[in-house]
């Protein structure tokens, strides 16, 4: 069952956008709370997710071009602290772009040369009209961004931590 949604709102549970072919409807959300369909588009609702961490798509874009000078299907870095990161399946201006999100990806597998099918954590499935070898490049493109934006907060250290001391319980001994 499909929801009608006006209001959606990329999270963390978001696991993709796909293109929706309707009148009044033009994106289709895969998400791990269900699928719904809303009248915004796809780039609208990730300029929308951008701007609530205070910045605009475009400006994520260019941001990740400089840093890694991926020119073309430049993932997207919707939230920075999340570490939520989009993946484009064409180039961004194309009808046909899709967006995957990174964290929920588990697996790609070749339909055929032109065709391939993405498993996500939750072993939902989708088939998307690119190659097993396109989604792979551009998890490695949204890997690298992750690790340069997003690495303080995912992979905090100590060098030399001070000892811990252990609560140990005692028994009162009358």
């Amino acid at each position: 069952m499909v929801l009608i949604v006006e209001d959606y709102e990329v999270n963390e549970t978001t696991m993709a956008l796909m293109v929706y072919a309707h009148p009044q409807h033009q994106t289709k959300i895969l998400d791990l709370e269900g699928d719904f369909i809303t009248s915004e588009s796809s780039k609208d609702l990730l300029n929308h997710a951008c701007l609530n961490e205070g910045c605009t798509a475009e400006g994520r874009r260019t941001a990740t071009i400089m840093a890694t000078n991926y020119i073309q299907k430049t993932p997207l870095l919707v939230n920075q602290v999340e570490g939520i990161i989009a993946i484009p399946t064409h180039s961004p201006d194309q009808h046909t772009c899709c967006w995957i999100f990174l964290h929920h990806v588990l697996q790609v597998t070749s339909i055929t040369p032109a065709k391939c099918k993405i498993t996500f954590q939750n072993y939902k499935e989708i088939e998307l009209d690119v190659s097993a070898a396109t989604i792979r490049e551009q998890m490695k493109k949204a890997s690298i961004v992750q690790t340069r934006f997003c690495s303080g907060q995912r992979y905090a250290f100590w060098l030399n931590p001070k000892p811990r001391r252990r609560m140990t319980k005692r028994r009162l001994e009358e």
